[in-house]
């Protein structure tokens, strides 16, 4: 693998995913009441990353937690906005690290949005520009 190339499971590769990569995200489950469901593969880009602090008084456990902004392909009509998150919290002396489905958001109107979930990743390549 070229080392400018990430291959895994997404709570290992998308902690180092940085606005402008490539990223291949394979599904093990599509959301079944999702209606434009992507062939996977699907291809996207890194739109933006935002990290946000977790505390013990905004949150259940205190850690960070770190929202990946992504292009939508072309054939999905549904969506507006690709994201995915990855959590980490501490608990005791303990790490845990987890991360939320393809989620996606659709602006049908500007006073009127639908969230939800395009399904479940389990791999996901990254492909950087060589520096």
């Amino acid at each position: 693998m070229p080392a400018d190339e990430l291959d895994g499971p997404p709570v290992a590769v998308l902690p180092s995913v940085e606005p402008g990569d490539e990223l291949e995200l394979f599904f093990d489950r599509y959301n079944e009441s999702y209606d434009e469901t992507p062939q996977s593969p699907i291809q996207v880009t890194a739109v933006a990353v935002e990290t946000r602090e977790l505390t013990a008084e905004t949150d259940l456990l205190p850690g960070s937690l770190r929202s990946i902004t992504l292009t939508v392909p072309e054939d999905d009509e549904t969506a507006s906005t690709y994201w995915i998150e990855h959590r980490t919290e501490y608990e005791d002396e303990e790490e845990r690290q987890s991360v939320s489905a393809l989620l996606y958001e659709n602006e049908m109107f500007s006073a009127m949005t639908t969230t939800g979930e395009v399904g479940h990743i389990d791999r996901v390549v990254v492909h950087r520009e060589a520096e």
